[in-house]
């Protein structure tokens, strides 16, 4: 019996550093879905106007980038062009030359 009693006094005593009452605390814990709803739908506006903006810059980037490509495919053309030509007007002055060296 005294036994019994020696554990039921320290347990007492040891549960008297441990309030029941308290606050939990919040530190560690995600906010509750109904707490960010508000703050979605304040934030909706703003971010359908930056998701605007953000496809506009992609649409003159794409852009952009079309005429590059076009841009590069009109230059390989005429580069092609000229070799073509410096090719041709090779061939005429090696012509020339033979015709220059006979006698």
């Amino acid at each position: 019996e005294e036994d019994v009693l020696n554990v039921l006094n320290q347990d007492d005593v040891l549960m008297i550093d441990y309030p029941e009452a308290g606050e939990p605390s919040d530190k560690g814990k995600a906010p509750l879905v109904e707490e960010q709803v508000p703050v979605i739908e304040d934030q909706a506006p703003v971010m359908a106007n930056q998701l605007q903006i953000f496809q506009e810059a992609l649409r003159e980037q794409q852009e952009g980038l079309e005429r590059q490509r076009a841009a590069q495919e009109t230059l390989e053309t005429k580069v092609d062009g000229l070799v073509s030509n410096v090719g041709s007007l090779n061939d005429k002055f090696d012509q020339l030359l033979a015709f220059l060296k006979k006698p």
